[in-house]
């Protein structure tokens, strides 16, 4: 059977904070370990990071923080959307990766990676907005 209600809201309708800070841990947890360059990384750990201190202090996020998490987001879907694709068996050249700045990933990885990145999307949408 299929709920209407995402994880974090509660049957009232409002949103549980301190779940959905849980949730931006677990992103946190998530993003490190895909297989995208580091500085994407890095600056999605940043930004949920920021997102998930705002939101456990405040309760809720200024719009343009969102904004910012939603743009690293989108930037990060373009890196796998536009990844080189190879096979789970080919080995990886690093010489072609030091002309070709895109990364390499499995179809298994561009899956995984789109899934992460859509799962923090949702939790974005979830998330309580507070005035700027």
């Amino acid at each position: 059977m299929c709920s209407n209600t995402s994880p974090s809201e509660k049957h009232d309708g409002t949103v549980d904070v301190s779940e959905l800070c849980d949730q931006y841990e677990q992103h946190v947890e998530t993003v490190e370990q895909l297989p995208l360059p580091a500085h994407r990384i890095d600056s999605l750990v940043a930004e949920t990071e920021t997102v998930r201190e705002t939101l456990a202090t405040d309760g809720a996020v200024p719009a343009r923080t969102l904004q910012t998490l939603l743009c690293v987001i989108a930037e990060a879907i373009g890196d796998v959307e536009h990844a080189r694709t190879v096979s789970p068996t080919a080995a990886r050249d690093a010489d072609r990766r030091d002309s070709d700045p895109r990364p390499e990933l499995t179809p298994d990885e561009q899956a995984t990676c789109l899934d992460a990145l859509s799962q923090l999307q949702f939790a974005v949408v979830e998330t309580p907005v507070g005035s700027d």
